[in-house]
Parts: structure tokens; C-alpha cells; sequence
């Protein structure tokens, strides 16, 4: 039997409806947006998003990680024995905590929290897009740091959490909750100053 061939997707097409489900998605939620919204947003018809994407899942799938992908630079954030260590430190928690500040970032965070709250397993597959994604740029940076002996050798994992800790702090579920401003340009110079400070103390040589 002869296979049927498909015209090629259209790239621009599976552009448009990524793009109108990551807003609606971020706008109503995950439950409160419909297939035939996003196509109707993405300018296409149903028949459509389904060519593109097998479900609302896969669909759902696909935005989060795109939206995840525009945001952090997972590439490798390359030290030698010439870097200026702190500098690429205060570096390194600028780009984390420019990227958790973000409007479009703190949407997000809620949106995995609703869907945790129902034991969705879509929950686990956002959270390996986004939060994961995030961690994997700092244990490679940590891996670097102590091969090169900016800093002691130890759990890369507690090392991460250590400084994401630091970093956020119960100012961010301040945040999420909605009773705390995102920290401005100063405050967020001090959180990071702090933070690299009390990380060293336990990691410097």
C-alpha cells in the first residue's frame, strides 16, 4: 500500500498558533483556553491547529517550552582561568533574576501552580521546560567554577538551590501572591550583591 504524503507544514502557520496559545494560555489558563479560541486568535481554522499539533496537550507541550526556550539562554556560559569570577557571577544572577522578574515569567509560575493543584501531569513536563532548564545553566556554571577553582567542589545540585534561594527568597512568593512589586533595578543590584556575598562565604577558597 502506498504511504500518503502530506504537504509540508506551514512553518509560519505553526508560528502563528504557537504564538496565539502561549497568550491565550497565559490570559485564561490552561483549562480556560479551547482549541477553537486558538485558532480563531491564530487565524487558522481547527483542522489546522490538529495538522500541527495532536491535542491540546501536545499544543500546550510545545508553547511552554517555546516561551522557556525565548527566555533562557541555556547555551553554556563559558568561564576560563582568565574570567573575572564574580563578575561572572553577578552575571549569571542578573540573567536568573532579570528572567523570574519577567510579567510573561510570573504568569507562568501561576500557571504551573494551577496545574500542580490538580496533580495534572502536565505540571512535571512545564516544570522540566522552565524551572529544570534554569537549574541545568547553573550546575553547568558551577561545574566550570570549581574545575577551574573559582570556588570548592560540592553537591552541584545543593549549590544550585543554594544561590536560587538566595536569589528569591520569600520576596518572590510575595510576589506570585500579588502583595509584592517585582524588585526594581536598585533592589534587585542589592539582592544579587547579598546573595553572591553569603554564597562565597561558603564556597569561596
Amino acid at each position: 500500500m502506498q504511504a500518503h504524503v502530506g504537504r509540508p507544514k506551514d512553518l509560519e502557520k505553526r508560528k502563528q498558533i504557537l504564538e496565539a496559545a502561549k497568550a491565550l494560555f497565559l490570559l485564561h489558563g490552561y483549562h480556560g483556553s479551547s482549541m477553537n479560541q486558538i485558532a480563531k486568535a491564530a487565524g487558522v481554522t481547527k483542522l489546522t491547529v490538529y495538522n500541527h499539533f495532536q491535542d491540546k496537550e501536545n499544543l500546550f507541550t510545545c508553547a511552554i517550552e517555546q516561551t522557556c526556550e525565548a527566555s533562557i539562554n541555556a547555551r553554556p556560559l563559558g568561564l576560563t582561568a582568565e574570567s573575572n569570577f564574580q563578575m561572572c557571577f553577578y552575571q549569571v544572577c542578573e540573567l536568573a533574576l532579570n528572567i523570574i522578574s519577567l510579567p510573561e515569567a510570573i504568569k507562568l509560575e501561576h500557571l504551573l501552580l494551577e496545574l500542580a493543584a490538580e496533580k495534572n501531569p502536565l505540571a512535571l513536563q512545564f516544570y522540566n521546560v522552565s524551572h529544570q532548564k534554569m537549574c541545568t545553566v547553573w550546575q553547568d556554571f558551577f561545574e566550570q567554577a570549581i574545575a577551574l577553582k573559582f570556588i570548592q567542589a560540592d553537591d552541584i545540585e545543593k549549590q544550585t538551590n543554594l544561590i536560587l534561594s538566595l536569589l528569591l527568597g520569600i520576596r518572590h512568593h510575595e510576589v506570585l501572591l500579588g502583595i509584592r512589586q517585582p524588585p526594581d533595578e536598585q533592589e534587585k543590584y542589592q539582592i544579587i550583591q547579598d546573595s553572591i556575598h553569603l554564597f562565597l562565604l561558603r564556597y569561596s577558597l
